[in-house]
């Protein structure tokens, strides 16, 4: 039992929080969202409140995006995976976005 509370405690604070739904998320249809704690950044870039979970998401589409008014639902499945539904629309995985250097 010790053992185990040394590794914990050599893991730190953010070792806690590794396998969170907040994130940058990339579809493969080259969108992406943001989702920070209770807020999401939209694949149109509004930035709205929404209702939030350890591994599940959900916001209402703003108006002046596409499904405008549909609920968005997203369902973590691992630390680089989401299904994300749109409205009615069968789920698409998307994955953790990864930062492009040139």
């Amino acid at each position: 039992m010790r053992g185990l509370m040394i590794v914990l405690m050599m893991l730190g604070p953010g070792a806690a929080l590794a396998d969170e739904i907040s994130g940058d998320w990339c579809g493969p249809d080259g969108r992406s969202l943001t989702i920070f704690g209770p807020t999401v950044v939209t694949p149109g870039g509004t930035e709205v409140p929404g209702r939030y979970s350890r591994h599940r998401y959900e916001f209402d589409t703003p108006a002046g995006e596409p499904g405008a008014g549909d609920t968005v639902v997203i369902l973590q499945l691992s630390e680089e995976e989401v299904d994300v539904a749109f409205g009615s629309a069968a789920p698409v995985r998307w994955m953790r976005c990864r930062d492009v250097t040139s």
